[in-house]
């Protein structure tokens, strides 16, 4: 089994008014109300919104434009718009895609990066800024020996698995950090509920677009740029 996940944390958020609200806070003038429905549904527009205690979960492919090669405009101003709303907040953006090993996290602290790390493919691109305290506790939960200057690490719950390097431990880190936001790991998120927005009637229209051309065979410039939205499949 695998995860695919874009994924945008911000704690602590006293979030009582409508979602709607904060996206109009947030600059989106517009947005267009799908569905209210559970985090094993997100994803049917651009982007969702829930809270779990005093954390904002928000899924949207905005999160995934913090790990490719050059950052997103689209994702930066979206961070910067969530600095302006929640100044006092930490806020992670998190990304997962098993198909390709690849993996991600950055956080930000009252509008300041001070963690990101990602990578794909058994490969460490970026590592920058102290370790979190959910990193430190999770790979002090492991045990670990150096090879020719390489830390190898091994769970003691499963002493017949392969060493893993770092770069291997991306995915349970991910899991970590969503522990340390929400209370909850990843995959125990079924239980919150939030709402499904196209951030516009635009954004909209270009799916319903993109959607009808894939229905008949042809492939678009967005049908190429669309993000997978799966989670999770087995």
């Amino acid at each position: 089994m695998g995860w695919k996940t874009q994924t945008m944390l911000v704690r602590p958020c006293a979030f009582v008014d409508e979602p709607a609200k904060l996206l109009s806070d947030l600059g989106y003038a517009s947005p267009v109300k799908l569905e209210e429905t559970e985090w094993a549904d997100a994803g049917a527009g651009s982007i969702w919104i829930g809270t779990v205690g005093d954390c904002l979960v928000l899924y949207t492919a905005l999160a995934w434009g913090f790990f490719e090669d050059q950052i997103d405009q689209k994702s930066r101003d979206f961070n910067a718009a969530l600095v302006r709303r929640f100044p006092e907040a930490e806020i992670a953006a998190l990304t997962l895609h098993s198909v390709v090993g690849g993996w991600g996290f950055a956080v930000w602290r009252q509008g300041s990066l001070i963690r990101h790390q990602h990578g794909y493919d058994g490969m460490v691109l970026r590592d920058e800024g102290a370790r979190l305290p959910a990193e430190e506790t999770y790979l002090a939960s492991l045990a670990r020996r150096e090879v020719e200057g390489v830390t190898l690490y091994r769970h003691p719950g499963y002493p017949e698995a392969d060493d893993m390097t770092h770069a291997d431990l991306g995915e349970p880190l991910v899991f970590e950090i969503v522990r340390a936001f929400t209370g909850y790991p990843l995959d125990q998120l079924n239980h919150v509920r939030g709402t499904n927005f196209w951030l516009s009637e635009d954004e909209r229209q270009q799916n319903w677009q993109a959607q009808r051309a894939a229905r008949a065979g042809v492939s678009s410039p967005r049908d190429r740029g669309i993000r997978p939205w799966w989670k999770f499949w087995s």
